[in-house]
C-alpha cells in the first residue's frame, strides 16, 4: 500500500509539473514556439512507434513467462533489432524538414530524442511488466518532469533560456538520465557472451506479431499528430500554440491514467489470465474499470476548472479567447481515454485484432469528418474530428469487449 501511494504520489507530481510546465511556455515563450514545439513533441513520439515497431507486445508477454536467466540473450536481440529499425527509420524522417514542416536548427535534437525517448520507454515498459512500477514512475518523472522544472526555472532566471534550441538540450539530458536510473535492474543479469545468444527466431516471431499492433498503435498516434499538423494548415502557427497548450493539459490527463492507474492493475490482469484464473482476472478488471472512472472524472473536471482560471491570467490573450476550443479538447481526450479501459481488457485477453479494427476505424472517421467540415469550419474542424474519431473507436471497442466478456463467463 504504501508503495502505490508513493508511487500514485509521484505520478500525481509528474501530472502537476507537466501541467506547470506548459503552463510556463505559454508564459514564456511567444505562441509560435510553443506551436513549433508542440510539433516536435508529437513528431519524436510517432516516430518512437515505428523505431520500436510495438515489438514490446510480443517481448514483455514473452518474457515474463520465461528464467531469467534467458533475458540478457532476449534484451540484446531487441536491442540489435531496435538498431536495425534507427538505420530505416531516422534517415526517413528526414522528409519532414526537406518538405519545411520541421526546421534544420533542430533535426540534430530531434535524433537525439527519437532514440533516446524510445529506450527510455521500452525500459519503462520492462520495469512495469517486472512489477516494478515505482522505479518505472521514477524514470517518467525524471524524464517528462525533472528537466521541466529545471528548465522552467533557466527561463524564468535568465532569458537567454527562453527558445527552442535550449528546451530541447534540457530535454535530452532529462531522457538520458531517465535511462541511467532505470538500467540497473538489468545490470544485474549475466550479460556474459549475450551476443552471442542472439536468438533472431525469436525477433521474427515477434515482429510477425507486432506488426498489425503497430497499424493500431500508428492509427491511434496518427490521431493524435496529424492533428496538429492539420491544426496549423487550418488555423497558423499562433493559434496552434494554443491548441498544442490545451493538448498538452489533456494528454497529462492520458499520461496519470497510464502510470497511476492502468499500471497497477493491467499486469495482474495479464498474470491472472494466463494462469487461466479467470475470477481473479475479472477481480482486477472490475477495479481497474471502477478507479478508471473515479480518476478521470477528477481530472476531466480539475483540467476545466484549472483553464477556466489560468488561461485568463496569461499575458498572451490567444489561451483565454479560445476556450470552447479547449473544452472540445478535453471532452475528446476524455473520451479516448475511456476508450483504454475496454482496451487493456481486450489486450489482456490477447483480442489484438478488435484493438486494431477499431483504432483504424477511429483514424478513418476522424480524417472523413475532418475533409467533411474544413470547408465550412477550419477552427472547430479538427476538434470535432478528434471527438468522432475517438468515440467511434472507444464504442467498437466496448462493443467487443462486452462480447468477450460473455465468452468469459461462459467458459
Amino acid at each position: 500500500m504504501k508503495v502505490r501511494l508513493l508511487n500514485l504520489s509521484l505520478r500525481a507530481l509528474t501530472l502537476a509539473v507537466k501541467f506547470a510546465f506548459i503552463l510556463s511556455l505559454a508564459v514564456f515563450l511567444p505562441p509560435e514556439k510553443v506551436g513549433l514545439y508542440g510539433l516536435i513533441t508529437v513528431t519524436v513520439f510517432y516516430s518512437i512507434y515505428f523505431v520500436g515497431f510495438e515489438f514490446y507486445t510480443y517481448s514483455t508477454r514473452d518474457m515474463v513467462a520465461r528464467p531469467t536467466a534467458e533475458w540478457s540473450g532476449l534484451l540484446t536481440s531487441q536491442l540489435v533489432f531496435f538498431s536495425l529499425m534507427y538505420l530505416v527509420v531516422l534517415p526517413a524522417s528526414s522528409i519532414l524538414f526537406v518538405m519545411g514542416m520541421l526546421p534544420w536548427a533542430v533535426m540534430a535534437s530531434f535524433v537525439c530524442l527519437v532514440v533516446l525517448e524510445h529506450l527510455s520507454t521500452e525500459l519503462m515498459r520492462l520495469l512495469i511488466a517486472i512489477e516494478k512500477p515505482l522505479l518505472a514512475t521514477l524514470i517518467i518523472f525524471i524524464k517528462q518532469a525533472l528537466w521541466a522544472i529545471c528548465f522552467t526555472f533557466a527561463m524564468w532566471l535568465d532569458p537567454e533560456f527562453r527558445n527552442i534550441s535550449d528546451l530541447l538540450l534540457f530535454w535530452i539530458i532529462g531522457a538520458f538520465s531517465s535511462i541511467l536510473v532505470g538500467v540497473w535492474p538489468l545490470l544485474k543479469l549475466n550479460w556474459a557472451g549475450a551476443f552471442s545468444r542472439l536468438d533472431w527466431r525469436w525477433v521474427k516471431a515477434g515482429v510477425t506479431i507486432a506488426v498489425p499492433l503497430l497499424l493500431s498503435s500508428v492509427a491511434v498516434r496518427s490521431l493524435f499528430t496529424f492533428d496538429r499538423y492539420a491544426f496549423e494548415a487550418l488555423n497558423g502557427l499562433a493559434l496552434l500554440g494554443a491548441y498544442s497548450v490545451y493538448m498538452g493539459v489533456a494528454s497529462a490527463m492520458l499520461s496519470f491514467m497510464e502510470s497511476g492507474v492502468f499500471v497497477f492493475y493491467y499486469p495482474r490482469m495479464m498474470k491472472a489470465y494466463k494462469e487461466n484464473n479467470i475470477s481473479e482476472f475479472q477481480a482486477f478488471y472490475r477495479k481497474l474499470a471502477r478507479q478508471s472512472i473515479l480518476w478521470l472524472s477528477v481530472l476531466t473536471a480539475g483540467a476545466g476548472l484549472a483553464g477556466i482560471v489560468i488561461f485568463p491570467l496569461l499575458e498572451e490573450r490567444v489561451y483565454a479567447a479560445n476556450l470552447p476550443l479547449f473544452a472540445g479538447v478535453v471532452i475528446a481526450m476524455a473520451i479516448f481515454i475511456i476508450g483504454y479501459i475496454f482496451q487493456y481488457g481486450l489486450y489482456t485477453t490477447t483480442r489484438d485484432g478488435s484493438i486494431i479494427a477499431a483504432n483504424v476505424v477511429g483514424l478513418i472517421v476522424a480524417a472523413l469528418t475532418l475533409f467533411i467540415l474544413a470547408p465550412h469550419s477550419e477552427y472547430w474542424a479538427v476538434t470535432v474530428a478528434m471527438i468522432a474519431g475517438s468515440a467511434s473507436a472507444t464504442a467498437l471497442k466496448y462493443w467487443k469487449w462486452l462480447t468477450v466478456r460473455r465468452e468469459l463467463l461462459l467458459a
